[in-house]
């Protein structure tokens, strides 16, 4: 597929699972997603008061509602979904602008301007990751903070057949692929990239690396969270999440 026939395939696509209340696996912060620290205990937004952030995805807007909690001054979001733009608008964060648009999309966000940018499980659903994180690098301040945080890159090559650990695809294969998500399976186009495909793509941005945590999965504390997906196998050979933080030189 051409990138324009990705961003519409997900588009579709998300507009379709938010409009079937379906139930699907959706993090947003405080939390990193399960079996993680949460952003209470990694911090990674120390001195986010008064601050202007933007989310690359940002889904119904709950990451934005919790930093707006936390005091930032300015609060922007992108996401390809009207449905998604239209239940964020409903939480009235206060000093907040929403736009609609793909996030690999040249749009109407302001450049040098923001002291955070970050993108929580969403980088894969893009049709051209690294664009993004040349578009997310322009946003930024000098010294402004990109957060990256998508499922661990090996995790997702991890599955379960029989009961017996197995490899499904190749690390090494960064091609993208149809996954289903929710209930009614809806489909979608992800990519999983390598973790040094990520890192000298965010280099190549202008970005320098601060940041990689790739924590042992807390599986004790969140045993509930344990399904097909997330099997105590894959959780005990891989880590769930990958963050990188990233600073604008």
């Amino acid at each position: 597929m051409q990138n324009e026939d990705i961003i519409e395939f997900n588009k579709n696509g998300w507009n379709e699972l938010i409009k079937s209340n379906t139930l699907f696996s959706n993090t947003s912060l405080p939390e990193y997603g399960p079996f993680m620290s949460s952003e209470e205990n990694l911090q990674l937004f120390k001195d986010v008061n008064n601050k202007i952030v933007l989310e690359l995805g940002s889904g119904s807007g709950q990451s934005l509602k919790y930093l707006s909690t936390k005091g930032a001054k300015e609060i922007w979001g992108i996401d390809i979904s009207h449905e998604q733009i239209e239940r964020a608008k409903k939480l009235n964060i206060k000093n907040s602008k929403f736009i609609l648009s793909a996030m690999e999309e040249n749009n109407k966000i302001p450049t040098n301007y923001f002291d955070y940018v970050f993108s929580l499980y969403s980088i894969g659903y893009s049709s051209d990751p690294l664009k993004v994180f040349e578009l997310a690098s322009s946003y930024l301040k000098r010294n402004g903070k990109f957060i990256l945080c998508w499922t661990h890159p090996f995790f997702n090559c991890l599955d379960i057949k029989d009961d017996t650990l197995t490899i499904k695809h190749s690390y090494n294969d960064e091609s993208a692929k149809i996954i289903k998500k929710g209930e009614k399976g809806i489909e979608f186009i992800q990519y999983n990239l390598k973790i040094s495909t990520l890192i000298n793509g965010l280099i190549s941005s202008g970005m320098e690396i601060e940041q990689i945590i790739e924590e042992s999965p807390q599986v004790e504390n969140n045993i509930g969270y344990i399904s097909s997906y997330w099997d105590e196998k894959k959780l005990n050979v891989s880590p769930t999440t990958l963050i990188i933080v990233a600073k604008k030189k």
